[in-house]
């Protein structure tokens, strides 16, 4: 079951219910299996119930061993020098795999009548991989959600569409904090420069003004104070600090995080916390734009997704 356990556990013909191997011989294996780290690109991790005995236990490190491998393996599945094109791909072929590893695990707890009951060892492990490829899902859409060319889920969503599961406990997956390092002293290094560039990765910047112009016509992505010109003036300069003017947008945080989001792979520095720290983007309403406002901002759905989405499908 080594090969693919998301698959593998719920075969028909190979699955978890034919795996009666002693108490004992699941202390060996333990004893052989070692327990990954937390990927280094999550953006979620799993809380779940504590396995009390060896079977459990096991297949619990395997499936998260198998988790992080995983997500580990979007960096080289959508590399920097990839277009948009070939990242749509991905996306495509991702999605589609975890998508029917929802469906087979969905199709088994139905048919094996799998309950929510943690205490029996098959019920324990069939969940947590249920709960394990709903967080390979949501990792996909947070991380390359733009590449998307299908509707895009809440975590509690994707419970209910596959498992018709609506009263998912969305505590089991939560974002990764970001914990305070204890500070050790080393020689002094000289500080880095603080980023003053987005750094557009294209040539030709006609493409992305005409989508910023589209923008602006379609959805009023700008207040009349600002034009797009300026707005891509700021986000292609090599040195945003030398200009004298700020954005202010004249469309949601919603619809402007997504944008942002759409844009992000033809830069190597449009990150939430670069574009707070240029104080360079305001709201209609004259407060500046922070990492904290545009995180919490992300939907998947709203008025304006499918028209921004159109956009920039038509200038790929």
């Amino acid at each position: 079951m080594k090969n693919n356990i998301f698959s593998s556990l719920v075969s028909i013909t190979k699955g978890l219910h034919r795996d009666n191997r002693s108490e004992r011989e699941f202390q060996l294996l333990l004893s052989e299996i070692k327990l990954n780290s937390l990927a280094t690109n999550a953006v979620f991790k799993i809380h779940f119930k504590r396995p009390l005995n060896s079977k459990k236990e096991y297949y619990q490190k395997s499936i998260f061993n198998e988790t992080e491998k995983t997500i580990v393996s979007f960096i080289a599945d959508f590399p920097e020098n990839a277009t948009t094109s070939e990242n749509n791909y991905s996306y495509t072929i991702l999605h589609n795999k975890f998508e029917k590893y929802l469906n087979d695990i969905a199709s088994y707890i139905t048919k094996r009548e799998i309950t929510v009951n943690l205490s029996e060892d098959i019920d324990y492990i069939i969940n947590y991989l249920k709960v394990s490829v709903i967080r390979l899902y949501a990792e996909l859409q947070e991380q390359y959600g733009q590449f998307s060319e299908t509707p895009l889920f809440t975590i509690p969503d994707i419970a209910e569409k596959y498992f018709n599961d609506t009263k998912f406990n969305a505590d089991l997956i939560k974002e990764v904090e970001t914990s305070k390092k204890v500070v050790i002293k080393k020689p002094l290094k000289h500080k880095s420069k603080p980023k003053t560039s987005f750094v557009f990765k294209g040539k030709d910047k006609s493409n992305l003004l005409k989508v910023l112009e589209q923008l602006q016509i379609k959805i009023d992505l700008l207040e009349n104070r600002t034009t797009t010109k300026q707005l891509l003036e700021i986000l292609t300069s090599d040195d945003f600090t030398s200009l004298n003017f700020n954005i202010y947008f004249e469309a949601n945080t919603t619809a402007i995080r997504h944008i942002f989001d759409k844009l992000k792979p033809q830069f190597k520095n449009l990150k939430l916390s670069e574009i707070e720290r240029s104080n360079k983007f305001y709201t209609k309403n004259d407060f500046e734009l922070t990492a904290q406002n545009l995180s919490s901002s992300k939907q998947y759905t709203f008025k304006e997704k499918e028209t921004i989405d159109n956009i920039f499908k038509q200038m790929q």
